[in-house]
């Protein structure tokens, strides 16, 4: 009788863990006072922030208020949506298992793409929680604005108010949607995310050496000084840390400065399943008949790396991942990798109405890939500039300033510790 009664308890305690660990705990009690604002400032290059001088106040303010890192060093590929899972993670893409803007699956021929919230939507690529899903079961009161894959649960767990990914260029919807944030903090709120994509819409559209992409820069500054300015009208100022980071850099590919290779000048399609993404970057699946076929005739573009799944530098932490195929591509700078005619086999389809006069993707090494990471508050030092830290490296971050317990990441604390006051 007391062997079976051991094992009823046991049970008992194995059926209520597993039924209560993805409910948020509602009753927790909040540790902390601070509030924590994370705002993602996409295709924001490292030195952005300083080629404007006098330009940029709310920046400059910022910056003398708080503390930076030099640079960060981004993911690979350095994309938009792996490094925005990184970002709420702190895993490499290999890890997370969203390892570019686009990528197919070959166990039941799916697809991911960007713009697509059908298929982003779907659970089954999300295996690693996110920061707001931690912060939620924690009692925090957590919202989100245009931030990827708010709308999708972890664990049965959505934030109490999210506005999914959708495009939505200009800087008034940043402003817009800091008005928002403010309100929540107002209504008691704990965290929020703020996404805008103005400085990368604009990099894209006209290069990042350009006027154009200058005064997106400075309209985004005009907001930063709103926030600073309505939080100190709030009173909350003292009460609110502020994170701010970009996803990656951007580089010139305008068309006369680049070399721009046709990949269907290159490679017979009908010898390759799928071939994801474009540019600086394409993960090609083929089946293994074909792989040495592939490989020979893709090595004739000489401004491109050509890599054997087993073959990718270990130092990109993008191999041990069933969506990453048989051969990727790594352009080098300069060099730009036309999509394919075969929509069967291109994903996405190719579309030539647009033209990218600038672009990122390219190897994590290259200064132009570079982003920022600012942060300010009652937790952080002030007129501080620390050494250059990894995109893994920001997660640990945000679990610190809210003081909730981290799930596994490949981010070190050594590399941010020295920004925090204590």
């Amino acid at each position: 009788m007391a062997r079976l009664g051991i094992v009823v308890l046991i049970t008992t305690m194995m059926i209520t863990s597993q039924t209560t660990q993805g409910l948020p705990n509602k009753n927790a009690q909040k540790q902390r006072t601070n509030k924590l604002l994370y705002i993602l400032l996409d295709g924001f290059r490292w030195d952005y922030a300083d080629d404007q001088p006098g330009q940029l106040p709310g920046f400059d303010r910022f910056l003398k208020e708080g503390v930076r890192a030099r640079w960060t060093n981004p993911l690979y590929p350095s994309v938009s949506y792996p490094t925005w899972t990184t970002l709420v993670t702190g895993q490499y893409a290999e890890t997370h298992g969203i390892v570019g803007n686009y990528f197919y699956s070959a166990e039941d021929q799916d697809k991911f793409s960007l713009f697509d919230i059908e298929s982003t939507g779907k659970q089954k690529w999300w295996t690693s929680e996110p920061v707001w899903t931690t912060a939620t079961r924690a009692g925090l009161d957590t919202a989100l604005l245009l931030w990827a894959r708010c709308d999708v649960p972890f664990d049965g767990i959505t934030p109490k108010y999210c506005e999914k990914f959708v495009k939505s260029p200009g800087s008034h919807i940043f402003r817009k949607n800091i008005d928002k944030a403010l309100q929540f903090f107002k209504e008691g709120f704990d965290f929020v995310q703020v996404y805008t994509e103005h400085a990368d819409n604009v990099g894209h559209n006209s290069g990042p050496e350009t006027e154009e992409r200058k005064k997106a820069v400075r309209e985004l500054d005009d907001v930063i000084v709103y926030l600073q300015n309505q939080l100190e009208v709030l009173g909350i100022a003292q009460d609110t840390n502020i994170v701010i980071v970009s996803d990656h850099g951007m580089t010139n590919t305008a068309h006369g400065d680049v070399i721009r290779y046709e990949i269907d000048d290159h490679l017979d399609s009908n010898l390759v399943e799928n071939m994801a993404d474009k540019g600086a970057f394409m993960n090609i699946k083929v089946p293994e008949q074909n792989i040495d076929t592939v490989y020979d005739q893709l090595r004739t573009m000489t401004g491109v790396d050509v890599y054997r799944h087993d073959h990718i530098p270990e130092r990109f932490h993008f191999k041990n991942n069933k969506y990453i195929h048989d051969i990727i591509l790594k352009a080098k700078l300069g060099h730009f990798i036309m999509a394919s005619r075969d929509n069967t086999k291109m994903l996405p389809e190719r579309y030539d109405a647009f033209v990218f006069n600038g672009a990122h993707g390219y190897d994590p090494e290259i200064q132009d890939m570079k982003g920022i990471f600012f942060a300010k508050g009652p937790d952080f030092k002030k007129e501080t500039v620390i050494d250059p830290i990894d995109m893994v490296d920001i997660y640990q971050v945000l679990t610190h300033v809210l003081d909730i317990k981290p799930q596994p990441h490949n981010g070190t604390w050594a590399h941010v510790k020295d920004a925090f006051v204590v």
